[in-house]
């Protein structure tokens, strides 16, 4: 998991402008450093909150399932309920190796109707697909690519990384903003999480987002608009990759800490 799922998981990024002095090292989707053969299917359930007016308040369940489809495909699907009993949907199809992004669909119900369905078949050059909605059909092109990092499940591949000693950068996007991104994680830290009754190390990734479509910055960090992921990179059964993502005004957590 986990940024956002594309209706609220990383939907929440306030933005600040800042000029950022972060050097880096750098990844390229393909290039060896990721490989998601090392993760394992599941199907888990996250809480997601949001903060405004001096509290943190539930928007509902987030249910992430990942299979394997034959050799060489995952699908991670994210399952939300994006507010007045709508039921919403993304299914991620990904290289099984690289992460890289192959096909992405979207699909939005209520009282059992299709009420908004997209598909984007994406290649290096861009993505192209359709929209429909009330019964009205629209051809899209973007420019995001299966370059990119898919945004709305970045923690995943981030977690079959081993610790890096210096910040990483990469590029990103984010589906549901047709936008494209800069981004800079750096791990910052260990901690010791009781799992099942299991000591597992958790790892800190602070992420840096920079835009390229407005040139916002989103500063890392849980309390800025960049967020921190928990990634646990060997994670006993029945528990996740990743156990929180967090940013000043949004969080999806396995284990509870923020959300009520």
């Amino acid at each position: 998991m986990l940024r956002k799922p594309d209706n609220c998981l990383f939907y929440i990024l306030s933005p600040f402008i800042l000029v950022s002095t972060t050097t880096a090292g750098s990844l390229a989707v393909g290039d060896g450093q990721i490989d998601g053969r090392k993760l394992q299917p599941y199907a888990l359930t996250w809480r997601q909150c949001t903060f405004a007016d001096g509290h943190w308040s539930s928007v509902g369940d987030l249910t992430e399932k990942l299979d394997v489809i034959g050799p060489s495909v995952l699908r991670q699907r994210q399952t939300g309920h994006p507010g007045a009993g709508a039921i919403q949907r993304t299914d991620v199809f990904l290289d099984r190796q690289s992460f890289s992004p192959l096909r992405i669909e979207t699909e939005v119900t209520k009282d059992g109707m299709r009420h908004t369905y997209a598909v984007r078949q994406l290649d290096a050059d861009g993505y192209s697909g359709f929209v429909e909605q009330n019964g009205e059909r629209k051809d899209i092109r973007g420019r995001i690519n299966t370059g990119m990092l898919h945004g709305g499940g970045m923690g995943l591949p981030l977690a079959t990384l081993p610790f890096q000693d210096e910040p990483l950068e990469f590029a990103a996007s984010m589906i549901s903003f047709d936008g494209t991104y800069r981004v800079i994680a750096s791990w910052i830290g260990r901690e010791t999480t009781v799992l099942n009754g299991t000591k597992t190390e958790t790892w800190l990734i602070d992420v840096e987002w920079h835009h390229h479509e407005s040139g916002d910055v989103y500063p890392p960090g849980p309390d800025a608009s960049g967020g921190r992921y928990w990634v646990v990179p060997e994670p006993p059964p029945g528990t996740p990759y990743v156990l929180r993502y967090k940013t000043d005004t949004y969080a999806v957590e396995f284990v509870r800490e923020v959300c009520p």
